[in-house]
């Protein structure tokens, strides 16, 4: 046995089982799988995620990828609109003037010898420079 626990001669996992869910079989046995697979295959084409979440709803195993092809579908769409430059220009043109805005409003706060937490961002910054000064030592 190594550090690990692991017995010297025994296999490593793959990259492909490392990815695959410790628990499907609790979910799905192999002839619900079987069954599944062509739904689950098509959910992941865009615009067919819901043939695997309709059109299977009661395999477990298409169901779960119906739900993952879902998620990645609703990203694709977001990216699609991103590709149009009147969207992409608005959001970005959105930051930036809610930035200038933080900005002003922190730099007023900063006048007044006060302190002024921007909501999500004070933390999130605290949190990264505050483990970066923990390398630094």
């Amino acid at each position: 046995m190594d550090d690990f626990n692991v017995p010297a001669g025994a296999p490593s996992k793959t990259n492909r089982e490392s990815f695959q869910s410790p628990n499907i079989s609790d979910e799905a046995n192999a002839a619900e799988i079987e069954e599944g697979r062509l739904p689950a295959i098509l959910g992941y084409i865009p615009f067919l995620f819901f043939v695997p979440l309709f059109g299977a709803k009661n395999n477990a195993f298409a169901l779960r990828h119906g739900q993952q092809a879902f998620a990645l579908f609703l990203i694709e769409i977001i990216a699609l609109l991103f590709l149009i430059d009147a969207v992409s220009k608005f959001f970005w043109t959105v930051i930036f003037v809610a930035c200038l805005g933080l900005a002003l409003i922190a730099c007023a706060h900063a006048a007044q010898g006060k302190f002024w937490k921007i909501p999500y961002l004070s933390d999130a910054a605290k949190k990264k420079f505050d483990t970066f000064g923990d390398r630094q030592g």
